[in-house]
């Protein structure tokens, strides 16, 4: 009898570890499936603010022969939310050096959560998201490359006493020659 009450406690402790670490499981796997499910939220309500941005500045998707001064307004356009609103400033100082590295955190941010978009989501979404975010990244250091030129542009058309349209003529014939 007291063989049977042995026996029948080992499988009762058995039982109740094995459902334990059933439970255990379990909860891990909710957990995850949460966590997983807030970073794609993350992602992708980082990536709509993009798209909402860059669909409410149409003027940089066209492409143009001639300079563009209004390039640090686009800027603004581009950087104009919460996420972003750190790097904003730096287009009217391009040349900066705190605010420069202020803009090359942000844009390091950008590299991460293009890497992550890659781990966090199946493809093909992983690719389309990630994408995104680089070509943005890409978008908005282009813009602040071209704000250094037109402040140069400005800078010496001061230094020759020329009117900004002036200077830009001669950086379009210039650029011009350069690209044939």
């Amino acid at each position: 009898m007291k063989l049977k009450v042995t026996l029948v406690f080992s499988i009762v402790t058995a039982a109740t570890a094995i459902i334990g670490i059933f439970m255990t499981w379990w909860q891990i796997r909710n957990s995850n499936k949460q966590s997983l499910f807030e970073k794609r939220l993350q992602l992708f309500l980082f990536a709509d603010g993009l798209a909402n941005l860059f669909r409410e500045t149409p003027t940089v998707l066209n492409e143009k022969d001639d300079i563009e001064m209004a390039n640090d307004f686009d800027f603004l356009l581009l950087t104009n939310n919460a996420e972003l609103s750190s790097i904003t400033s730096v287009i009217k100082d391009a040349k900066d050096s705190d605010k420069h590295q202020v803009f090359l955190k942000e844009l390091e941010s950008f590299k991460g959560r293009e890497q992550m978009a890659k781990f966090v989501f199946k493809d093909p979404t992983s690719d389309i998201v990630s994408n995104f975010i680089g070509s943005y990244r890409e978008l908005l250091f282009s813009t602040y490359q071209y704000q250094i030129l037109i402040d140069n542009m400005t800078d010496a058309a001061k230094e020759h006493s020329l009117s900004k349209e002036e200077a830009a003529q001669v950086l379009q014939q210039n650029l011009h020659v350069l690209w044939i």
